[in-house]
């Protein structure tokens, strides 16, 4: 909500206060101003009266002027093409500063002194689609009397600031002029001025040119009121600065006065051509693929859920949302039918979403319109119509519906409020805080809320008011009772050391949307018969689904730093993935790897340790080891993205919990990828498991003893299996199976591998050979008889 101060001014006496000093009170007590601005800007400009224009003598299209400014004349060097001698205009004297650090100074152009500069809208700040056409190639000149010397902003009405407000969704009733008065008045205890208007009618009734059927559940209450002899014409500046401050384009006098009733009071208005519409207005729901064509000139085909407003027999506007093309106000338009309605916030919400109509109007309607200020709005409309457009108004009300509406009460104790607040806060105090929000409370401390304040229905947001006007900083700075200090949940300590030990380790955390466009990039390894989520109202169709996985967004990341010419990277992300299994939505954490180039090099050396399969598995025992947890890699089928050789899953407690591998050179290929190693696991059944106690086992006092054997395996038994079997014969005298060889060739048959193994055998006892060539018998023994493997000759 941008307001214009000069504008909140002539609601509340804001005499006094300088423009900080309000952006200051307001950010304390009542909403977050984001910006402070001006429509038009810039030091040291007078209006300047043009005395004569020549042609440059060495320019096509370069004026040479006198320009009266007041206390002197000037002579300036104009290039605009509008520029005429006996036109008043804005002219920035030698030392003004412009928008965008623009300054004047005195110069020499084409060998002509130029003493100032002559200024069109645009130099001074305002957005080109604010600028009238006349003035859109060239300077601005008034058609009102001025003075040389004059301030040309205060005549222009832009000499004031412009506040937004940062409104937080509950403060719809601040989306408004009057509404922002409201509350100026209660934080700076100033009295709200209050609205004078007066009009005559004419003598024809209303009733006899217009008649209002409501047919839907979705309209409360609609007014309709015909104005005849409308002079179209452009606006008065102060309207119109107005409207610009507010953020809407003036257009005519009729359109301009709906926009400004919309920004004044915050209740939205249509205005229909009167000879187009015709003299029967019928509200209803909209028929099923009903067609009707907005002002934009598009056609819109509508549903069932959509209300109309018809003439009875062609929809002539979408309710709350946009009017018609076929009934639309012109230059031309001698007589109006002025709408004033409230409507269903959900319907309108809805229309406006699915066909991407949103609008300030929408906005309003979607938030709620005050009923009780319905018939003040169209009151004060039908004065500036009478004002601006030297229209006649017709006699008498038509309407539909009802604006009845009860203010609803709230019952307060001082006990209770000074206990939810925790300060004494005494009751002269509640009841002067209610006053200065114009909310009626009586001696017995029972509040009545206006219906403008939809934000109030219980007893908790009266004591909000209460505790922010009375002031945030009077409250005590308290901590929390709590019987045990706050600390960490074994999940999200084993959490901080996953991250801790892959920062350690050199890896770059990485935090990525959790919104994609699609979950197609990349094949999805976890459970079965899971399905994307997909938002109803996404900000945008790149971000609509959330994400299943982390590996396309971490593939991002490093495709990115590869087109910046970085070909060693090592990302890692611990975030949050989403799916759903049929009506339940799943909610899991993984921590997902993506690792290319070189792990470590000495040039002066001519070492360098490339990243490969086995790195990125030691990096994952590693961390995960520090949390004890042990995992098993078994063979992954095959996935298009993934390299058939180099790639495997995680298994976990006998569940796969994972997968780690190369990217497929085809895929890496496809995207400028290359030599990518990746890895996710899903931390659901990982995290968060109490420790086992751990028992100390004594350091041997005698020597561990160590054989090595290379054992003759069928190609498709993996290297662990192989570990495992060996474990079995002695789990106490084996301490460890190390491999450290493999190898496929000669003296080996095409279909086998050799695996080099070292045994560490360890006793408190002394071990002999005796004792050793037994086990190493045994162990071969069960080789040859669960794998089908061999001793090595």
């Amino acid at each position: 909500m941008r307001v214009k101060l000069d504008w909140l001014n002539e609601l509340v006496d804001m005499s006094g206060y300088t423009t900080q000093e309000i952006v200051d009170k307001l950010s304390l007590y009542s909403t977050e101003i984001e910006s402070v601005d001006r429509v038009l800007s810039g030091t040291n400009l007078v209006v300047g009266h043009v005395l004569t224009c020549i042609d440059h003598p060495d320019s096509d299209h370069l004026h040479i002027t006198t320009v009266d400014v007041g206390d002197e004349v000037l002579q300036i060097v104009c290039g605009a093409p509008n520029i005429a001698a006996g036109q008043y205009v804005i002219v920035a004297k030698v030392g003004a500063v412009l928008p965008g650090d623009f300054k004047i100074k005195k110069a020499k152009v084409r060998g002509v002194e130029s003493c100032g500069m002559i200024c069109s809208l645009s130099e001074l700040g305002m957005e080109s689609k604010y600028v009238p056409s006349e003035y859109s190639d060239g300077i601005y000149y008034f058609v009102k009397d001025v003075k040389p010397g004059d301030d040309p902003l205060k005549h222009l009405y832009f000499n004031d600031d412009i506040l937004e407000l940062g409104l937080t969704p509950n403060r719809a009733d601040m989306l408004s002029m009057l509404g922002v008065a409201y509350e100026v008045s209660a934080v700076f205890e100033r009295q709200m001025k209050e609205l004078k208007y007066d009009y005559v009618e004419s003598d024809e009734l209303n009733s006899d040119n217009i008649s209002v059927e409501i047919a839907t559940d979705k309209c409360p209450v609609y007014y309709a009121k015909v104005i005849k002899n409308i002079k179209i014409k452009k606006s008065p500046d102060w309207l119109i600065s107005r409207l610009i401050a507010f953020g809407v384009r003036p257009i005519n006098n009729a359109v301009d006065i709906t926009n400004y009733i919309l920004a004044l009071f915050g209740q939205p208005l249509h205005a229909f051509d009167a000879d187009s519409l015709g003299n029967k207005i019928v509200v209803r729901n909209a028929y099923e693929n009903e067609e009707f064509v907005t002002l934009d000139n598009i056609k819109r085909t509508l549903v069932s859920d959509d209300v109309v407003i018809t003439n009875g027999k062609e929809v002539v506007a979408l309710a709350g949302v946009m009017g018609g093309l076929n009934t639309h106000v012109t230059n031309d338009t001698k007589s109006i039918v002025l709408e004033i309605a409230a409507f269903d916030s959900v319907s309108v919400r809805k229309t406006y979403k699915r066909l991407d109509l949103r609008s300030e109007a929408a906005i309003r309607y979607e938030k709620g319109v005050d009923l009780n200020r319905i018939k003040l709005a169209m009151e004060y409309a039908c004065y500036l119509f009478k004002e601006l457009c030297e229209a006649d108004i017709l006699k008498g009300d038509v309407y539909a519906g009802s604006t009845e509406t009860k203010d609803s009460e709230i019952k307060l104790t001082e006990e209770y409020v000074s206990n939810y607040l925790g300060i004494k806060v005494e009751k002269e105090e509640i009841k002067s805080i209610c006053e200065r929000l114009k909310f009626k409370c009586t001696d017995d401390l029972v509040v009545s809320v206006p219906s403008r304040r939809r934000d109030i229905s219980i007893k908790a947001d009266m004591v909000e008011e209460i505790g922010r006007l009375h002031g945030y900083e009077y409250l005590p700075e308290t901590l929390p009772y709590t019987s045990s200090a706050g600390s960490l949940t074994k999940y999200q300590k084993d959490r901080r050391t996953l991250r801790h030990a892959l920062v350690a380790l050199g890896l770059s955390d990485a935090i990525n949307y959790s919104l994609r466009e699609n979950n197609d990039t990349f094949t999805y390894l976890f459970e079965e018969n899971a399905k994307d989520i997909e938002l109803l109202y996404p900000i945008s169709k790149e971000r609509k689904l959330l994400r299943k996985n982390l590996i396309p967004s971490l593939l991002e990341n490093v495709s990115y730093v590869f087109n910046r010419k970085i070909k060693n990277c090592a990302f890692f992300e611990l975030g949050k993935v989403y799916y759903q299994i049929e009506d339940k939505y799943i909610e899991e954490e993984h921590l997902g790897f993506a690792m290319s180039g070189s792990l470590s090099n000495t040039l002066w050396q001519g070492k360098n340790e490339e990243i490969d399969f086995f790195t990125l598995k030691g990096i994952v025992n590693s961390v995960f080891g520090k949390l004890d947890v042990k995992f098993e890699y078994e063979m992954l089928d095959e996935v298009k993205e993934m390299h058939p050789l180099r790639t495997a899953k995680i298994i976990y407690n006998n569940k796969k919990v994972g997968f780690i591998g190369m990217l497929h050179p085809k895929f890496a290929q496809t995207n400028d990828l290359q030599n990518v190693y990746v890895c996710e696991v899903n931390l659901k059944d990982i995290l968060g498991k109490e420790d086992e106690t751990k028992i100390y086992t004594p350091v041997s006092k005698v020597p561990a003893v160590e054989r090595d054997l290379a054992i003759v395996l069928p190609k498709g038994v993996p290297a662990g299996k192989l570990v495992d079997e060996i474990k079995k014969v002695d789990k106490k005298l084996i301490s460890n199976v190390l491999v450290f060889d493999v190898y496929e060739g000669e003296k080996v048959k095409e279909d086998e591998k050799s695996i080099a193994l070292k045994i560490v055998f360890t006793s408190n006892e002394t071990l002999t050979d005796e004792i050793i060539n037994g086990k190493v018998n045994k162990i071969i023994k069960n080789i040859e008889r669960n794998l089908n493997g061999y001793l090595r000759a």
